[in-house]
């Protein structure tokens, strides 16, 4: 028996608010995603995963050490490793030409924060600055880049479509951000995805020079 999840409960929520039709799909003996939704034109199918608290959360230090620097966690390796796994769940119907998002919610308190920033690292691993030192003998940016830790790439994880962050609180009870996946197999056209989600974000198309952000861009959709 399927124990419906915080985030599970949060997502159903989120989609009935919107007036979004969606369906649990059965489990079976080969893996597969929690749930179908239906999008303006075509069906796709979301894998849920939420961060927990651990063991270093829960640690007085942890908390004290966030409140004196005023700043929170940016568990990047974790959410990385929940696209590792959702991933599994997806591939089968992203190998059929199902669009496949990921969904994470953050369950492990306030001391964890998933922003741009996280989300974009987890995607894509650390970023990187490249400098060139110029005539007058002054270092300048030359370019940016990922490096260690790309989870999504040419290669690999083309079967996740987008990566979105399930939020509460605020003048909506759920809210929703998008990131997509620039080498994703199955895209998705972002007009499509906007009565699902709140704010969408793209990368600039993959390339093998520097010279592109290694930040998110946020779409008027």
């Amino acid at each position: 028996m399927t124990i419906t999840t915080v985030s599970e409960i949060l997502f159903e929520k989120h989609c009935n608010i919107r007036g979004i039709r969606f369906g649990r799909i059965a489990e079976g003996e080969l893996k597969s995603p929690d749930y179908w939704v239906q999008i303006r034109r075509r069906p796709i199918v979301a894998e849920i995963k939420q961060l927990d608290a651990n063991e270093k959360d829960r640690l007085r230090e942890t908390f004290d050490s966030c409140v004196e620097s005023g700043l929170g966690l940016a568990p990047a390796k974790r959410v990385r490793q929940k696209l590792a796994e959702a991933y599994m769940q997806l591939r089968a119907h992203a190998k059929r030409g199902v669009a496949a998002i990921v969904v994470v919610y953050n369950n492990a308190g306030l001391i964890n924060f998933i922003d741009e920033f996280t989300v974009t690292k987890a995607m894509f691993g650390s970023p990187q600055l490249y400098l060139a030192l110029n005539q007058k003998g002054f270092f300048t940016l030359a370019g940016e880049a990922f490096g260690p830790g790309q989870k999504l790439t040419k290669n690999t994880c083309r079967g996740i479509s987008a990566v979105c962050v399930l939020e509460t609180g605020g003048a909506k009870e759920t809210h929703m951000s998008a990131y997509h996946n620039p080498y994703a197999e199955n895209p998705i056209d972002p007009p499509d995805l906007s009565d699902l989600v709140d704010y969408q974000y793209v990368y600039d198309p993959p390339n093998s020079t520097h010279t592109f952000s290694i930040l998110p861009r946020l779409l008027e959709v």
